[in-house]
């Protein structure tokens, strides 16, 4: 059921869609995040892409949203030879959006089809496969089909996320030693490792970065540990030795599934420390 103020926020971005299909050279444009997905609040923002073979300038692209009622906020990041993006308020609801090349993109489509992701590229990825088209949309619906998570990329991100530090092994001794800070921080890398790990079983995009509605990602896993969701919840908030034990149950589970579905893989590689740098 989409929520009145994902209907509202969508109206705000059709109006702001159509006056830039009218005055620049826009090829596509995408509505992203949770007014997408139907789910926007009086909080949340718009987040608009649209896409050029050709940017326009941004002091172009800026006078086009005042023309719609927008007040400019101020840019996210700086530009560069790929795109711009920035921040306006339009009916007292923030909008993020802003330029991007096509080229840029296609890009980036190329390292998802090479299984080469990192968590730009699986942001835009997600972004991409969760959008809704405002414009262009058989461009965007051919761009949605080469971002579907490619089979060189599932066994790849198993590997790479397998081994948990044995916290629950040693809980009383850091409780002992004034750790609390490391404790909750091995908890976490653990619950995100676990997240990693299962969606990647799932052929789901992940990253831990700005990692919100952790319930619907959960949802939407075929293949999990029974109450997912709630027990990841017990990680982030439990008392610490409470928490290592949801943790080593998640985590025994959770390997039982990759020696079950990944083929070839040692779910029990051991844990290793971050690299420096």
């Amino acid at each position: 059921m989409t929520t009145q103020e994902s209907e509202r926020r969508l109206g705000i971005a059709r109006r702001i869609v159509e006056r830039l299909a009218a005055d620049t050279d826009m090829r596509a444009s995408l509505m992203a995040g949770s007014v997408a997905q139907g789910t926007a609040d009086e909080h949340s923002d718009i987040d608009l892409l649209n896409y050029y073979e050709r940017l326009p300038e941004p002091t172009t692209f800026d006078a086009v949203l005042r023309d719609v009622g927008a007040a400019l906020i101020g840019p996210i990041g700086e530009p560069d030879k790929d795109g711009f993006v920035a921040r306006y308020r339009l009916d007292e609801v923030e909008v993020q959006t802003g330029g991007e090349l096509v080229e840029a993109l296609e890009r980036r489509l190329g390292r998802i089809a090479a299984g080469e992701v990192d968590w730009v590229t699986a942001k835009v990825a997600m972004g991409l496969l969760e959008g809704v088209p405002l414009f262009g949309a058989g461009v965007v619906r051919a761009w949605q089909a080469r971002a579907a998570y490619p089979e060189s990329l599932r066994r790849k991100e198993v590997e790479a996320n397998l081994g948990w530090f044995p916290i629950w092994a040693i809980d009383a001794h850091l409780a002992a030693r004034d750790a609390e800070l490391f404790r909750r921080q091995m908890l976490l890398d653990g619950a995100f490792k676990v997240v990693a790990v299962l969606s990647a079983v799932n052929r789901l995009y992940f990253t831990e970065f700005q990692f919100k509605r952790a319930h619907e990602h959960a949802s939407r896993m075929r293949i999990k540990p029974d109450r997912l969701a709630d027990r990841l919840d017990l990680l982030a908030n439990a008392a610490p030795s409470e928490a290592a034990g949801v943790l080593r149950g998640l985590v025994e589970e959770t390997k039982e599934i990759v020696r079950a579905e990944v083929e070839g893989v040692d779910a029990d590689a051991p844990w290793q420390p971050a690299k420096a740098g």
